[in-house]
């Protein structure tokens, strides 16, 4: 073999050796990103899991005293202050979940307040 024709076959090997070595990059970055959203999903369910297990303590409690009001208005308080979640949950020692329910609870007050004070101004 001539020296052009072992060159020309070692470039090919290089060719096709950095080809291979691209595609396995890609495979490895899409392998990821999936990785990544199934992360996503899963934090996701288990951050609705512990919704309902805190709301369904909350129900089983069935009566509220006046120390859960107050972790309430304090939970609230902070947020309207723009305080962040973990703040809250560091200061009240209340887990994420939980503080993130009161606030929805919360908004959804205000917002049916709102509408029943619209509806009574429309008629």
């Amino acid at each position: 073999m001539e020296a052009e024709q072992l060159q020309f076959i070692f470039s090919l090997f290089s060719f096709v050796g950095l080809i291979g070595i691209l595609f396995y990059m890609v495979f490895e970055k899409s392998k990821a990103e999936e990785k990544a959203h199934k992360i996503d999903v899963l934090e996701l369910k288990m951050s609705s899991l512990q919704d309902y297990v805190y709301d369904l303590d909350e129900r089983i409690e069935g009566h509220k005293t006046p120390e859960q009001n107050e972790i309430k208005q304090k939970i609230i308080e902070m947020h309207s202050e723009g305080k962040e979640f973990m703040v809250i949950e560091n200061a009240l020692n209340i887990p994420r979940a939980k503080i993130e329910m009161v606030v929805r609870f919360h908004k959804l007050k205000i917002k049916n307040q709102n509408l029943l004070n619209s509806v009574d101004e429309g008629l």
